[in-house]
Formats: C-alpha cells, structure tokens, sequence
C-alpha cells in the first residue's frame, strides 16, 4: 500500500515539474563540457607549435663568452699547439673571448615548408576532433534524454495501470468470495500486480540514471522528482543527408592524409643537401696574470664568414626504415578513412529503414489505440446496460493503457532516430567551436 501511495504521489509531481528540451541541455553541453575544451586547447598547442616551426625561417643569431684559466704544466713548451681537432694555448694563464654567431638555412629543398605544412594541417585536424566529439557529446545526450523519455512514459502509463490492476484485483477477490471466480485466477491477478510494482521500480530507476547522466553531460542540475523533458522536435522531412565525404569526420581523415603525404614528401627531402650560410665575430682579451686585465682587454680579433654543404651518406638506413614506416602509416589512414566511410553510409540507411518502420508501425498502432477507445466505450455501454460486467470494462482499459504506452515509445524512439539521423549528417558549418 505505501508503494502504491508513493507512485500515485510521484505521478502527481508531474503537474509540477520543470520542463526542459533537448536543445537547452544542448546548448549548456557545447558551453560546459570538459571535454570540448580539452579538444579546443589541444587545437591552441599546435597553433603555438607551428610558430616554433616558422622560426626554421629565420636566422639563428648567438653570443658566447667564455673566460678561462690555463696552468701548463709543462715547463719547455709555450704558446699554442694543435693537437688534432684541439688547439691548446699554453702561453696564456688567463684569457676571455666573445663571439657573435650567425647560422642561416639557405636551402634544403623545402623541408621546413613541409614542415609547415603539416603543422597546419595538424591545426586543421585538432578543428575537426573538437567537431566530431561535439558530435560524439551530442549523440550520448540524445541516448540519455530519449532512454529518460520512455522510461518517464513508462512509469506515468505504469502508475495508471496500477490503479486499475489493483480495482481489477479487487473485484476478482469478491467474485472469489461470490463464488464467481476462482482461487487461481485471483493468485495470477496478485502476480500481475506484484510485476507491474517491479517495472515501475524499474523505470523509475532507470530514469533517475539517465537523469543524472544528463546532469553530468549538460552542466544543468535536473531534479529528479520535477524534471519533465519535453519532445524531440525533429522530422525526417527537415534532415538534410549529405555524403561522408562533407562529414566532419571524414574531413578530418583527408586532413591527415594530407599531412602524411606532406611527411613523406618532408622526410625524402631531408635526404638531398642542406646549403647554409654561417658567420663568426671574435673578441679575444688575455693577461699572463691578472683575470680582470684579461676581461678589460677584451678587443675585436677575427671574423669569417662561409657556406656550408653538408649531406649525409649513411645513417645505418635510417631513411630508408623510415619512409618504410611512414607509407605504412598512410596505408593505415586511408583504410581507416575508407571503414569510416563504409560504416557512415550503413549506419545511415539503417536509420532511414528504422524510420520508415517505425512511422508504419506508429500509423498502424494510432489506428489500433482509436479502435481500442472505440471499444472502451462500447463496453462502457454493454455495463451501463447490464451486458457487461466491471472485470471486462477494466480489462480493455488496461488494454487502451499498453496500447497508449506503445504508440508513445514508438513516437519517441521515431523522433529519437530522426535527431541522431540529423546529429550525424550535421555538417562543419554547423559545428559551434571550429
């Protein structure tokens, strides 16, 4: 009995609930979500990246100085010997030097356009993750607030058949007593009950998870005795289907084929010569004794200026492993690309199939529910004039009950595929944060 007034006092807190739609849970979602902002940062390193590429372009300006103390330890030699790639000044106890380098990249077959290049595509394919996993929160929304929606449509269609169970149950037990009913069809009335209390719990329960799933995705605190969600809106006469190839998703895999390509292209230039213009400004100061007099005879000595070719002949096939791996990779992307493709364009027609399904089965179970009313009221009538008895009149009540419960988890799972239909052909325009 307490948790029969329980649901009845649930069922009443409808009348009062807040109503929310899917757009404005939408909306706190795109303006909320960690996860599009983790999306969006990731996009704002790469854009800081690539202007550490760009500084390839310019050339690398240095200054140097060193100060140094020199014992010789060997009496019978003095000033400066060279020994190999060493040059050692032994003349000299304390000497100081300042040098001013200049190191410029004249030509290396455009490798750092390349590299450019691919950063800007690196840019352009972090865009596009924060679309798809706009798409990607979308779509669990949409899961959650049509699973709330039917579980809600269940316990409110339950609640009431509850009522007229328990009126059913109680009028077979004075039949019992009457003689007019038997013992088992009463027990089998009270297992119906027992079940129907379970899938109320249920619902209820299932509900509350979604609910709470929806709090956590959307931002917006639901209360969980007051929240009414409103219909989805979408009709499959307004989605707008375009090919994959003008998805976000699909886009993002060009994006990275193209940066591939750009990486293959980069690292078989990396193999022909780097051309480079360097050039020095030396000031050099020494005293025999003082460290400071040294320091204060620092003067201009030297400078040079040259050209410089380097290419490498052998690197243990370093290059060749490579490009190797870098084609694989590219092997990689263009099968995953063309998976992505192939699964895009089922998942679409399976949509469209369950659309035209469910629009038939909704029109036949309309057509259904309007004979069942049609039939509550002639059974109202038949009792009226004593041809009927209450057990039949609450038994096709219950019937309209089930019949409504049904036409209306049909017509949210209709406008459910309608809107995920539509979240998946959305295109980038319509993504809020590229």
């Amino acid at each position: 009995m307490k948790k029969y007034l329980y649901f009845i006092a649930c069922a009443a807190t409808i009348g009062y609930a807040r109503e929310i739609s899917f757009i404005e849970l939408q909306t706190s979602a795109t303006e909320h979500s960690h996860r599009l902002k983790l999306r969006t940062i990731d996009t704002s390193i790469e854009q800081a990246r690539l202007e550490g590429v760009y500084s390839a372009l310019y050339p690398q300006l240095s200054l140097g100085y060193s100060g140094e103390y020199n014992k010789n330890l060997d009496k019978a030699t003095s000033g400066t010997l060279s020994v190999g790639g060493t040059t050692i000044n032994s003349g000299v106890q304390n000497k100081d030097s300042l040098a001013l380098s200049l190191n410029y990249e004249l030509y290396h077959f455009g490798t750092t356009l390349k590299q450019i290049e691919m950063s800007k595509k690196e840019i352009e394919s972090k865009k596009l993750e924060v679309c798809n996993e706009e798409t990607k929160l979308y779509l669990e929304l949409l899961d959650h607030y049509a699973t709330a929606q039917k579980a809600q449509s269940e316990y409110r269609y339950k609640s009431q058949m509850h009522t007229l169970r328990q009126e059913l149950y109680s009028l077979k037990q004075r039949l019992y007593t009457a003689g007019k009913e038997s013992r088992v069809s009463v027990g089998d009335e009270a297992i119906r009950l027992i079940d129907l209390e379970r899938e109320i719990e249920r619902s209820q329960m299932t509900y509350d998870e979604n609910l709470i799933a929806l709090t956590k995705l959307s931002h917006i605190e639901l209360d969980l005795k007051s929240t009414q969600l409103l219909p989805l809106t979408t009709k499959p006469e307004e989605i707008h289907l375009g090919s994959f190839e003008k998805n976000s998703q699909a886009r993002q895999y060009q994006e990275r084929i193209a940066q591939k390509n750009a990486e293959i292209s980069k690292q078989n230039r990396s193999e022909f010569p780097v051309v480079s213009l360097y050039s020095n400004y030396y000031l050099y100061g020494s005293d025999m004794h003082n460290a400071y007099n040294a320091f204060e005879n620092i003067k201009p000595n030297s400078w040079n200026a040259g050209l410089s070719i380097r290419l490498s002949l052998f690197e243990g096939f370093k290059d060749e492993s490579e490009s190797t791996r870098l084609h694989y990779e590219l092997d990689r992307i263009q099968e995953e690309y063309a998976l992505a493709k192939r699964e895009f364009d089922a998942d679409t027609q399976t949509k469209q199939q369950h659309l035209e399904r469910l629009a038939m089965l909704t029109k036949n179970e309309t057509e259904a529910l309007a004979e069942t009313h049609n039939k509550i009221i002639m059974t109202q009538r038949l009792r009226a004039q004593g041809e009927a008895d209450a057990v039949s009149e609450v038994s096709v009540k219950l019937e309209g009950l089930e019949r409504e419960l049904t036409l209306d988890t049909e017509t949210i799972q209709h406008a459910y595929e309608a809107e995920a239909l539509r979240l998946q052909h959305r295109g980038i325009d319509s993504c809020t944060r590229h």
